[in-house]
């Protein structure tokens, strides 16, 4: 068990500054702060969360701000994130009180799924 925490701490530790990239950029996207008057600093960011080009005034001049390289961190990112969960989850139940990580893990399933069906909109 000491190497699950090792492991869990490690890539908690690796993959947080990133982590912590995705999930401001995405806020802002989600209430589209990128999109203003001109590229702005959200803009610049946007592109490398979601991989797209950025054109300035010219439209023959665009630039990326990704690479198969970083796409590959992301992806090995995402990867160690499920794997740094699912240990948490582990260590949860095996060092916490087993019904209270139960019921906080039928609660992170159920909150949203009410959310989504009592706000679900019809397109």
């Amino acid at each position: 068990m000491n190497l699950l925490r090792r492991i869990h701490l490690y890539l908690g530790c690796f993959f947080a500054p990133m982590l912590v990239f995705f999930c401001v950029s995405g806020t802002w996207q989600v209430y589209g702060l990128q999109w203003g008057q001109g590229p702005n600093i959200f803009t610049y960011l946007s592109t490398i969360h979601m991989g797209h080009q950025l054109f300035f005034k010219d439209p023959t001049k665009a630039y990326t701000f990704s690479s198969p390289y970083l796409e590959f961190f992301v992806v090995l990112m995402a990867a160690s994130l499920v794997i740094s969960i699912l240990l948490g989850v582990i260590m949860a139940f095996k060092f916490g009180r087993g019904t209270l990580a139960l019921a906080s893990l039928a609660a992170g399933v159920l909150v949203p799924l009410i959310l989504i069906i009592l706000f679900a909109h019809k397109l």
